[in-house]
C-alpha cells in the first residue's frame, strides 16, 4: 500500500505526463504537421508514410495506426532489456499522444517556417523530456536508446539524428527540398532540447571535505549503492586532520547525496563536477527511476 508521499509523486508524475502528451501533440499539429515538416525518430516515419500512403491512393489513415505498427519491435527489445513497467506505460504514452494528435485541428499559428521549426522542436523536445523525467518515454527511438544506455552507456540520442536525416533526404525527394531543410533544423532544434532538459545519464564527481568520513561513506553506500574513496589530509589553516571522499553519481541523484551529506555533517565542504567520461565498475540510475525535480 502506498503511504501518501508515494500517491503524491505518483500524481505529480501523472500530470507531468498528460502535459507532456499535450506539449508534444500541439507542437506536432500547430507547428510541425502544419508546415510540413517531419517530426523525429518512429512518429516522423510514421508522418512520412501517412504522406506518402495519402499522396498514392488519397485514403488518409491515422497516424495511430502507424506508430502502433512501427513500435512493436523495438517495445519487444525494451520490454526484455530495460523492464516491463517502462516498456508498457511508454507503449501506452505512444498511444495517447498519438491519438491525441490525430483529433486536434492543424492550425497555422505563422507562416515563417523558421520560427514553426524552431518552436515545434521545443515543445516536442520538452514533451519528450518530460515523459523521460518521469521514468517513461513516449516510445519509438526512445525504446532504442534506452536499451543502449542501459546495456552500454551510450546516449543514443545524436545517433538516432542520423535515422531522422534518412528520413528527411527521403522525403526531399518524394515532396520537394524547401520543407526538408527547415525539418533537420527541427531535428537538431529538438535532439538539443531534449539533451538539455534530460540529464538521466549525465554523471557528476563529488568530492566532499569532512570530519566523519566513516558517517558520510556508510550512509551513502545505504542511501545510493554508491561507495567512495577516501583520502586523508590536513587542513591547511586548521592544521586540523579531515578526510576526503570522492565519489561519481548520476545526475538525477545528486540532491539526494548532498541531502545525506549534509545530515551527516552540516559543516562538510562538497564540491560538485562533471564526469565526462566514466571507465570501469559503475552504477547508473535505472531509468524507471525518473525524477520530478522540475
Amino acid at each position: 500500500m502506498k503511504t501518501k508521499s508515494g500517491l503524491k509523486r505518483t500524481f505529480i508524475k501523472i500530470l507531468l505526463i498528460i502535459l507532456g502528451i499535450l506539449l508534444y501533440s500541439v507542437g506536432l499539429k500547430w507547428f510541425i504537421y502544419s508546415a510540413e515538416f517531419l517530426p523525429s525518430g518512429l512518429t516522423g516515419l510514421s508522418f512520412l508514410s501517412q504522406r506518402i500512403v495519402l499522396t498514392a491512393s488519397g485514403v488518409l489513415i491515422p497516424l495511430t495506426v502507424y506508430n502502433v505498427a512501427f513500435n512493436i519491435i523495438p517495445a519487444i527489445i525494451s520490454f526484455r532489456v530495460v523492464g516491463k513497467r517502462f516498456t508498457v506505460i511508454s507503449f501506452i504514452i505512444m498511444f495517447l499522444f498519438s491519438f491525441t494528435a490525430d483529433f486536434i485541428p492543424v492550425v497555422k499559428l505563422t507562416s515563417d517556417p523558421l520560427i514553426a521549426a524552431i518552436f515545434g522542436a521545443i515543445l516536442c523536445g520538452l514533451g519528450s523530456a518530460i515523459w523521460l523525467r518521469c521514468g517513461v518515454s513516449g516510445g519509438g527511438t526512445d525504446l532504442v536508446a534506452m536499451p543502449l544506455a542501459t546495456l552500454y552507456h551510450i546516449r543514443a540520442f545524436n545517433y538516432i539524428m542520423g535515422f531522422n536525416i534518412v528520413l528527411i533526404l527521403i522525403q526531399g525527394i518524394l515532396f520537394g527540398w524547401s520543407s526538408s531543410f527547415y525539418s533537420i533544423i527541427y531535428q537538431y532544434v529538438c535532439t538539443q532540447t531534449l539533451n538539455i532538459a534530460y540529464k538521466h545519464f549525465e554523471a557528476r564527481t563529488i568530492f566532499v571535505i569532512t570530519t566523519k568520513a566513516d558517517e558520510v561513506g556508510a550512509r551513502l553506500i545505504q542511501g545510493s549503492g554508491h561507495s567512495a574513496t577516501v583520502f586523508d589530509g590536513i587542513g591547511s589553516f586548521s592544521k586540523n586532520k579531515k578526510s576526503m571522499l570522492y565519489t561519481v553519481v548520476t545526475q538525477p541523484e545528486v540532491r539526494q547525496i548532498v541531502h545525506i551529506i549534509r545530515e551527516c555533517d552540516p559543516e562538510a565542504f562538497v564540491n560538485i563536477m562533471e564526469s565526462n567520461e566514466i571507465q570501469g565498475n559503475f552504477k547508473y540510475l535505472s531509468v524507471e527511476q525518473g525524477e520530478i525535480d522540475f
